[in-house]
């Protein structure tokens, strides 16, 4: 990996992880805070579009009433999800200035996606800020971001990405507690029993 992109990844990394709390924390803020039952952060399948969403309670029960075999999806895909950050009225996105230096910075190391030669690094990069979003989501859990929302699942998806189900599911391992982590790859149609494999859950 080009060290000029290393040294980039762990600057920016360190200014995510604040500003991923500050939109969380916008956007599930127009709620009381036990009616908000999910909050998260999505990202397009450039990795860039970095948003940050919230569920309401009400949103979640009208859902299930009107399609009761569709709530494990209602409940866990942030495009099911009522609420974020870009519709949020008269609030200004904190993650706006962390989206716009991905964007300069995928320019910069990857050039051209239509370049053949460019798309192993356009990969690598994707994957990096993927994998840069979920540690930090990972720390704002440990040190206790989300108990704010004692109601609320977490999720961290890559929309229309191509990305294995089974990356996924790592990302998220330690953002929910064991039931949680258990009902998400269920969602994601992973076989639960089977997961040896994944780092431990949040306690």
């Amino acid at each position: 990996m080009d060290p000029e992109f290393c040294a980039w990844a762990r600057d920016w990394s360190d200014r995510l992880g604040p500003a991923l709390e500050r939109a969380v924390a916008a956007v599930a803020g127009q709620l009381p805070a036990e009616d908000v039952v999910g909050v998260g952060i999505a990202t397009g399948a450039d990795a860039t579009s970095i948003v940050a969403f919230a569920h309401s309670r009400r949103h979640l029960d009208e859902m299930t009433a009107e399609d009761p075999e569709f709530a494990i999806d209602v409940k866990w895909h942030l495009g099911e999800w009522d609420m974020d950050i870009v519709g949020a009225e008269g609030i200004d996105d904190p993650l706006e200035p962390i989206r716009a230096e991905a964007e300069r910075a995928e320019r910069r190391f990857t050039g051209s996606d239509a370049d053949p030669v460019a798309v192993p690094g356009l990969r690598e990069f994707r994957r990096t800020v993927w994998g840069s979003i979920s540690r930090a989501l990972t720390d704002s859990v440990a040190r206790g971001f989300f108990e704010q929302w004692p109601n609320a699942v977490r999720v961290f998806l890559p929309l229309d990405a191509d990305v294995p189900e089974g990356d996924i599911a790592q990302w998220n391992a330690a953002l929910n507690d064991r039931a949680g982590t258990a009902e998400f790859r269920e969602f994601l149609q992973i076989d639960p029993v089977r997961g040896e494999g994944m780092p431990p859950a949040a306690p």
